[in-house]
């Protein structure tokens, strides 16, 4: 018969595996475990936005940008739009009471800036210019919304409320500030917005260009990305997200009223040469559809040079070839080749519409052989809705 061990000290060893067996618990209460099954039969309400399919009622948003690039003001005229209720870059927003945390503007500057856009703030929305910073500093956050209601938060800039031993460009440091920021906004269902700097160096991802991107990316439920080089009228609004459709907003910047507002050019088109440019402008001004020949005289240019332009701007999608040396602005569609096939049923031939990437790919073909012939032979406006109280105040570039 095998002997138990029995320990000298019973009783102490009987009170360790009662503390082991408590701490087991007190560790699985902090989470939950849902079966697959329960998951599927749960009901979500669909999400609620402050700006219409762009940004969520809850949780943390980004906005990184350049300095000098008009990240502050065109959260400005968003703060603005959303405590008023009014459309904001052609999408309408939800009236909601908005903080606008300014920490690097002085009140002076902040209200000089506001007269030139024409912005007249009402009892919705607040300002503050002094906060704490750290642990703190999202304590106060916290207390603010549940002392006055705000719905919407913008820090501007989230260094100013960086802990002073934490590295921005540290993942770990980055995600412990941020994930218990976007637990607090989860849990007061409020949406905070910070704004942060991009890297002067360019990158190929725009997302790559947030200074701590990865952190950021980690804990961010929408991030916006504002690309202007200081002086440019042109600039362009990327936005992506969890539960958002990724986009990208052309944007031209006024200065009467001074602000951001929808660009008549397609995103596609920021950034082109001048002369691709006035192409592009040729062809709408033609209605739509234009040959070269018709081009070069109005833009001034040899018509060869515009035919190679035309496919250039063809290959990089902007425009689209309607037919042999027709090119279009808008991709219209095309009159369907008639294809005809036996149905399963009666015998009856039916009409088939054929792909029109397989009809671009036949007339691409039939154009490169006949260029090789010849070669042979011959050897793409919100308005801010506040035109009042502008004032003559002078445009200062710092401010932007």
């Amino acid at each position: 018969m095998n002997k138990i061990d029995i320990p000298d000290d019973f009783e102490a060893f009987l009170e360790n595996k009662k503390a082991e067996e408590l701490a087991r618990q007190q560790r699985l209460a902090k989470v939950k475990i849902t079966s697959g099954a329960e998951l599927m039969q749960k009901h979500f309400e669909e999400p609620k936005y402050l700006w219409d399919s762009v940004l969520p009622d809850a949780g943390l948003a980004v906005m990184a940008a350049s300095k000098a690039s008009g990240k502050t003001m065109i959260l400005l005229q968003l703060a603005d739009a959303i405590s008023k209720g009014r459309d904001f870059l052609g999408l309408p927003t939800r009236l909601t009471k908005t903080l606008f945390i300014e920490l690097e503007l002085s009140e002076r500057r902040t209200q000089q800036r506001l007269l030139k856009m024409g912005i007249v703030p009402d009892s919705m929305l607040h300002f503050a210019f002094r906060w704490t910073a750290g642990d703190e500093g999202l304590k106060t956050i916290a207390d603010a919304v549940k002392e006055n209601g705000f719905g919407l938060v913008i820090v501007d800039v989230l260094q100013m409320l960086w802990p002073m031993d934490a590295d921005q460009n540290s993942y770990q440091d980055t995600y412990s500030v941020l994930s218990p920021l976007r637990q607090l906004a989860n849990e007061l269902g409020v949406m905070i917005l910070l704004v942060t700097h991009r890297r002067k160096m360019e990158t190929a991802d725009y997302l790559d260009g947030v200074i701590g991107s990865v952190g950021i990316a980690a804990n961010s439920d929408v991030i916006f990305s504002l690309i202007r080089t200081r002086g440019e009228d042109e600039a362009l609004l990327y936005i992506d997200g969890n539960d958002i459709e990724s986009k990208k907003i052309a944007l031209r910047f006024d200065t009467d009223p001074l602000g951001f507002s929808l660009s008549t050019a397609s995103p596609e088109e920021i950034g082109l040469t001048p002369e691709r440019r006035e192409i592009i402008e040729a062809i709408r001004n033609l209605g739509g559809t234009a040959k070269p020949s018709q081009i070069a005289p109005i833009i001034g240019k040899d018509e060869k040079a515009v035919s190679y332009l035309c496919r250039k701007l063809c290959d990089a999608g902007i425009i689209v070839k309607t037919q042999f040396g027709m090119y279009s602005s808008v991709k219209t569609p095309r009159e369907p080749r008639e294809v005809h096939e036996m149905t399963d049923t009666n015998e009856t031939p039916r009409e088939v519409h054929e792909p029109r990437e397989v009809i671009d790919s036949i007339e691409t073909s039939r154009t490169s052989r006949t260029s090789w012939a010849t070669l042979a032979r011959s050897g793409n406006t919100w308005d801010t809705g506040n035109s009042t109280f502008r004032g003559n105040v002078p445009i200062d570039e710092e401010l932007f």
